[in-house]
């Protein structure tokens, strides 16, 4: 998936396409959306990309997290309130378990000599 494609799932699922809006051709978004999807990836500690064009290969679970936060990047500039709670919402639960990790951890007590 690369940065276009995230894009257009959420200009979808702000229902920005397919309403006669064609927020593809609204060079006022568009530009920004490069910006937008690197805050997202540096707030999931991932590396920036240089490019919509660049192909980000991450789990499904990262690259849906990363949706609801261009999602929630591009609901907060259009100023639609609404849509930006949902998503501002879906965005930090995806994140809170897109940033948490389970580790094991060895439990052993040492042993005295003698």
């Amino acid at each position: 998936m690369n940065g276009y494609e995230i894009y257009n799932k959420a200009s979808v699922r702000l229902g920005y396409k397919g309403n006669g809006r064609d927020e593809v051709s609204d060079s006022r978004l568009t530009g920004r959306i490069l910006e937008f999807l690197n805050q997202i990836i540096i707030d999931l500690k991932l590396e920036p990309v240089n490019s919509l064009s660049e192909n980000l290969s991450y789990s499904n679970d990262i690259l849906e997290t990363i949706c609801c936060g261009v999602a929630m990047m591009m609901s907060l500039s259009e100023g639609d309130t609404n849509k930006n709670v949902i998503f501002t919402a879906l965005y930090n639960a995806k994140r809170m378990t897109a940033l948490s990790k389970t580790d094991f951890i060895k439990d052993t007590l040492p042993v005295a000599e003698g």
